[in-house]
């Protein structure tokens, strides 16, 4: 509906459709009619109709977090765009924007002052009444529906005349509270609306429009007539900028915008007694339907901006051009100024008010001749993006007028820039109701654009601006056409002039749209934040990898890129490879398509890692990512399968720990026999954790059985969140966690690569201590896993006789307030340190309190990186054993349909501590033991365990029990003991009583 195309995919970008900022608010607008709340931030963001879905609530009417509404009565308070106008010197009571629309065929007059009554009830600024205080500044007020009478403000005529037009602009009285006047066209059926532009912008028409076709609907099936709340209103609006002017961060924006009005001007200012509307020039022109087309879709994709960035890039281009000057061209900029985002619950999308901001900016394009431009050449890209991030570094528009209006602390003045540019977005497509004729909608014909909705006002009243550019996309019968109005001061500047600034402007479209035919465009640094590259090097990046982003590492990443770094040619170290047994009738060709779909939609799988020549490393995320699949058929006679299928996966676990050439993740599939195969999944762990493998593996089998999955949530939002910690806070609390931490806690040898060889060992522990385990963690009010680490600290503390032990563990880093964490699939893990003190007189009780307690002074930080950790603690590591409690969910029910069933999964994955233990739940905890064979041997990972067990059983007997009682050895140990000390001897007695030094005298 918004955007007048007959068929929008779920997964088509919003922005590529040609929607923008305006757009997006007519979006969340209609999808709030239909019971759906979403943000215009939430399509800015999220971009396709699956993504704002996800994220999406559905509910009864307007509601859940979103403004009920007020009713917008008594005094507003005025805006900065108001302030501005009562600074401009003149008469400003009919100051207007005027609009003309087509009725459908069998409207009447009667039927027109129905529907103009239920606006002026329904829109509280359409009633608004301006008059002047004593204090010289303007008081508005709003009076109660039903004040206005509608029949007084519709005059019939039998046609359009410029006597007619001028007799309803001048029944416009703010004073008296007239802010709509209207002409109806009985033969033409078309209806002049003329309101007031402190009461209207161009987002009001939109919502009117849609009033107009909504009230007709419901007036045409003999309903009354019942508008869309409108949800926080202007007077609501107001009040809010005013508290938000003082905001610390908004006030820290006045040096940036100080810096932009001290832009010395490129063109004289205008004269108030000379240049007036009466003596201004005007020049109405129009771009074509393919070139218009490219720029609200595929140029400002290409860039990854805004189609108004676009257009105000090629403006700065033209005027740089036309003045030969290589000096910032000031423009003042208009935008629509409604920014949700300013306060929760905030809801514009049915308001109507002028909620305009307008902000200058100063563009410097230099460096390239007129030719280049015209064709596209090269370093017009080049261009482009260096003035889109000149773009990006200015404040918030927003924050100009509030500082130098609501802000009487704040000490920003200057005049206007003499240039103004306005694009109002896109009209003429359809709204909701909308069907053939029988339709509100903007004329295509009668008013041009320029006379629509552009400002008039009494032609005595002094011009804004030296040039004034007022552009929209007009959607007609043949496509969309940029529309562009010219207004100058004609004392400066003359027609020729002004025309051909003109022609340089659309010269500089067509040329941004050749450039993007032949493939140019591309990121920019802003595009990657919170990655930090130059736009050589993401230049550089461009021409050897298709680019869709580009992200930092998360603090896993960092370390699991050091050692894979570290120890290439070395082995498979965090190599993870899940061995899939299939039996029955297998369709190869859809499952290597099922596991490419699953990349697709998680393509941060396909990531390569860059870190030469950087200050940080990245991660190239590939536009379409291309899934590395192998097939390999060994159901021949003779074949050792066994040996083959080893020979496979060890080729695979190579190959994905080359992680800057060649994909982190692979898929191989082996058949071994009729009905029989293997599929082999091998990836990278800087790219896939634990949580992530289950909802992979459920993707997989659900495309390959074709089931409709939901929209994935993209691995950047985790990496954003990561970025907005705060690491200072972090730091904090890992330094006291680890105050007095003298020494690391290791067993094993000082090689921190772990680049020996490695063993691995299952072990069960009974039934019973398990259930015993649970009943403990009950009873401490603590966790399993924070039980087993009180056991693994006690047994670290005997294997190296410390009081004070560390290890590490790995924790989720899935933040509840990350939409859609629980879902993501990528790494999103942690390795964190574990810190145990005990005493002579520590019980398990105290043991557990104390790991819990650490525990809470510590999860909202466990983001850190371990090397910051080690760090800020004067510590090169402070372990070198990892114990991890496996608890994320799991689906245990094998995919089996038509056919096809699993009948066994095996996983094989190492990593560089000397020594690890992965606890498995279940009804008998399972232990998964893996050890550098030049530290430890089978027989004593053993023994290892069987103290562990011994440790559990002690502290589940009596958890009041002090830990230095419970005895980790079993028999066998205390008589290997008893024979090494000599105990018989020891035992004896002593006859004759002798002192030491007589023994050696």
């Amino acid at each position: 509906e918004v955007l007048g195309l007959e068929r929008v995919g779920v997964d088509d970008s919003f922005f590529d459709l040609g929607g923008d900022s305006i757009l997006a608010m007519q979006v969340a607008s209609r999808a709030r009619d239909g019971g759906v709340v979403c943000w215009p931030r939430d399509v800015f963001t999220e971009q396709t109709v699956a993504g704002v879905a996800r994220i999406a609530s559905v509910v009864d009417g307007i509601g859940d977090g979103i403004d009920d509404g007020d009713d917008g009565l008594g005094e507003v308070l005025a805006t900065p765009i108001m302030r501005w106008l009562h600074s401009r010197v003149g008469q400003v009571g009919q100051f207007n924007q005027t609009m003309l629309l087509q009725a459908p065929a069998r409207v009447g007059y009667d039927d027109v002052v129905h529907l103009v009554s239920a606006l002026l009830d329904r829109h509280p600024m359409l009633r608004l009444q301006v008059v002047e205080n004593s204090s010289g500044g303007w008081t508005l007020f709003v009076a109660e529906p039903g004040c206005v009478d509608a029949r007084a403000c519709v005059q019939p005529v039998a046609e359009m005349s410029d006597a007619a037009l001028v007799g309803t602009r001048s029944r416009l009285d703010p004073t008296a509270g007239v802010m709509l006047s209207a002409l109806w066209v009985a033969p033409a059926a078309q209806l002049l609306l003329v309101i007031h532009h402190l009461a209207v912008d161009g987002v009001s028409w939109r919502i009117l429009l849609d009033d107009f076709n909504r009230g007709w609907g419901q007036y045409c099936s003999g309903q009354e007539v019942v508008l869309a709340s409108e949800g926080t209103s202007y007077q609501r609006w107001a009040s809010l900028l005013v508290e938000h002017a003082r905001c610390g961060a908004v006030v820290d924006q006045a040096a940036a915008w100080k810096q932009v009005v001290a832009v010395p001007r490129v063109l004289p200012a205008v004269q108030p007694a000379v240049d007036t509307f009466a003596t201004a020039g005007h020049l109405s022109v129009s771009l074509d339907v393919d070139t218009t087309r490219m720029l609200v879709s595929d140029a400002p994709a290409a860039f990854h901006a805004g189609v108004q960035d676009i257009l105000l890039i090629a403006f700065a281009l033209a005027w740089a051009e036309f003045l030969g000057s290589s000096a910032p061209i000031g423009i003042d900029v208009e935008g629509h100024g409604r920014n949700e985002h300013l306060a929760s619950g905030i809801d514009l999308s049915h308001t109507v008010g002028w909620f305009t901001v307008k902000y200058p900016v100063a563009l410097r394009v230099v460096g390239l001749d007129w030719a280049q431009v015209v064709a596209g050449e090269a370093a017009l890209g080049a261009m482009i993006k260096d003035a889109k991030e000149q773009l990006r570094a200015f404040p918030e528009g927003m924050t100009y007028g509030l500082l130098r209006y609501l802000n009487t602390e704040v000490d920003l003045t200057g005049d206007d820039p003499p240039i103004a540019f306005n694009y109002l977005g896109r009209f003429g497509a359809p709204g909701p109701a909308s069907v053939g004729d029988d339709s509100w909608r903007v004329c295509d014909e009668g008013l041009l654009f320029a006379d629509a909705v552009s400002p008039t006002l009494d032609v005595q009243f002094p011009l804004m601006h030296t040039v004034e550019l007022n552009a929209a996309t007009m959607d007609t019968e043949a496509g969309p056409h940029l529309r562009a109005n010219w207004t100058w001061a004609s004392s400066k500047l003359d027609r020729e002039q002004i025309t051909r600034v003109s022609e340089l402007w659309f010269q500089a479209l067509n040329g941004i749209c050749a450039h993007v035919r032949h493939g140019g465009g591309g990121l920019t640094p802003s595009d990657i934040v919170p990655a930090r590259l130059s736009q050589e090097r993401i230049d550089q990046l461009h021409r050897s990898h298709q680019i869709a982003d580009v992200l930092p590492l998360t603090p896993l990443q960092q370390g699991l890129l050091f050692y894979t770094s570290s120890v290439q040619g070395g082995g498979d170290l965090y190599a993870v490879q899940f061995d899939i047994s299939l039996n029955g009738q297998l369709d190869r060709r859809r499952l290597r398509e099922a596991v490419q779909a699953a990349l697709n939609r998680h393509p941060n799988l396909a990531a390569r890692f860059i870190f030469e020549h950087l200050d940080e490393p990245v991660q190239i995320i590939p536009r379409d990512p291309v899934l590395a699949w192998r097939q390999v058929d060994l159901a021949a006679d003779g074949v050792d399968v066994d040996e083959q299928i080893e020979r496979v996966c060890a080729g695979e676990r190579a190959a994905v720990c080359d992680i800057t050439h060649q994909s982190p993740l692979r898929a191989a599939l082996i058949r071994i026999g009729q009905g029989r195969h293997r599929m082999v999944l091998t990836f990278h762990h800087i790219v896939l954790d634990g949580w992530s493998v289950p909802i992979l593996m459920r993707e997989i089998f659900a495309s390959y059985h074709g089931q409709l999955l939901p929209t994935p949530v993209p691995y950047r939002r985790l990496l954003t969140w990561l970025a907005d910690q705060d690491l200072d806070a972090a730091r904090v609390a890992w330094r006291a966690a680890f105050a007095g931490f003298d020494a690391p806690t290791l067993v094993g040898s000082s090689d921190q690569l772990g680049l020996g060889a490695r063993g691995v060992e299952w072990f069960r522990i009974p039934a019973e201590i398990t259930e015993a385990l649970t009943e403990l963690a009950r009873s401490c009010h603590s966790t399993v896993s924070t039980v087993l680490q009180a056991a693994w600290a006690q047994l670290l503390g005997w294997l190296t006789g410390r009081c004070d032990v560390a290890f590490g563990t790995t924790v989720s880093i899935r933040p509840a307030d990350v939409a859609g964490s629980e879902s993501m699939v990528g790494l999103l893990i942690n390795t964190v340190p574990v810190r145990a003190c005990m005493t002579p007189a520590t019980t398990t009780v105290d043991l557990v309190e104390q790991l819990q307690h650490a525990y809470n002074d510590t999860v909202e930080h466990q983001h850190l990186a371990l090397n910051e950790v080690h760090r800020i603690n004067g510590q090169g590591r402070l372990f070198d054993t990892l114990f991890v409690y496996e608890n994320y969910p799991t689906d245990n029910a094998a995919p089996e349909a038509h056919g096809l069933t699993i009948n066994d999964i095996s996983s094989r994955e190492c990593n560089h501590y000397a020594l690890s233990v992965q606890a498995v739940p279940g009804g008998e905890l399972g232990l998964r033991v893996e050890f550098q064979t030049d530290v430890f041997d089978v027989a004593s990972i053993c023994r290892l365990i069987e103290r562990f067990e011994r440790v559990l059983l002690g502290m589940t007997a009596d958890p009041q029990q002090r830990l230095s009682l419970v005895d980790a050895l079993g028999e066998g140990e205390r008589a290997q003991l008893d024979v090494m000390s000599n105990r018989a001897v020891l035992g004896s007695s002593v006859a004759i009583p002798v002192s030491v030094p007589a023994v050696w005298a």
